[in-house]
């Protein structure tokens, strides 16, 4: 399925195996189940893990409106299987979706999760909140939180989000320590890690009404108004080139709009794209 450039995670762990070959998954941590119900009245399974290896992995072993979430993960991912700190204090939470209908109808969903992420973290009164493509949340140009989203089975997507609260994933790496940020470092009172995953399930849920009434276009839309600083960037094409310009937004296809040197409006089509960094103004 096409994702607009997002991965995959790769099955890892698992706490109460499905079947023997998953036994390997045996040593995460199980805590408890709860319910919880959206304003719309949907309801969500929540999984609660007080150690998860990947919580996508746990995931994608479940049916529609199933949510696992860890205080920790051992193996999270991020995109080209890149580790990604999951240290407690954060929220380290995946969501299973209904994908029903041909695959085609959910190409870019991943678009319509970072608008709706993008939406969510600006409720919480983060004005400099943005979307940095295809995957990150930024405050500033400080990562708060990634996205990372598969497609284990047909009819179902898995969301996989990691948002910094209060950990503090620096500590583990100095290299993050210019470019990584926290709720708690951008707010006087950052919410619990409850009200954060509530807020992101609402939003999910929503998002994805949204996906099956009108497609990818609002979720555009929304990015395209966002985006309202060009900033030079640095494409690493999968064919070995390297495309230098500003990067001006998405085409109505979810194509990137990449301004060259000269002025002119090049249209680099997402599927190409291994990479996009941005680079210093």
């Amino acid at each position: 399925m096409d994702v607009f450039g997002l991965g995959v995670f790769i099955c890892l762990n698992l706490p109460m195996p499905v079947n023997e070959e998953l036994d390997c998954r045996s040593h995460d941590i199980f805590s408890g189940n709860q319910e919880w119900a959206t304003s719309v009245g949907r309801i969500w399974h929540i999984h609660h893990y007080t150690m998860a290896g990947s919580t996508n992995d746990i995931c994608r072993a479940l049916p529609a409106w199933n949510a696992v979430r860890a205080d920790a993960q051992s193996r999270g991912r991020g995109r080209f299987g890149r580790a990604f700190i999951s240290n407690p204090g954060g929220l380290w939470l995946s969501a299973s979706l209904p994908a029903l209908g041909a695959s085609s109808l959910w190409t870019g969903f991943s678009l319509r999760v970072g608008a709706s992420l993008l939406r969510y973290a600006r409720t919480l009164g983060l004005p400099d909140a943005r979307l940095r493509w295809p995957n990150d949340l930024l405050c500033a140009d400080r990562k708060l939180a990634g996205l990372l989203i598969e497609q284990p089975a047909t009819g179902i997507i898995v969301v996989g989000i990691g948002l910094n609260i209060t950990n503090q994933p620096w500590l583990e790496s100095q290299d993050l320590l210019a470019s990584t940020t926290s709720l708690a470092a951008q707010m006087t009172s950052p919410p619990s890690v409850d009200e954060v995953m509530r807020g992101i399930l609402e939003e999910l849920t929503q998002g994805h009404q949204q996906m099956i009434d009108g497609g990818i276009a609002a979720a555009i839309d929304e990015l395209n108004e966002s985006w309202t600083e060009f900033r030079p960037v640095e494409l690493t094409l999968s064919d070995g080139r390297t495309v230098y310009g500003s990067f001006i937004g998405l085409d109505p296809s979810g194509h990137l709009r990449i301004e060259d040197e000269s002025g002119r409006e090049v249209v680099i089509e997402h599927h190409f794209v291994q990479r996009l960094r941005e680079l210093p103004k």
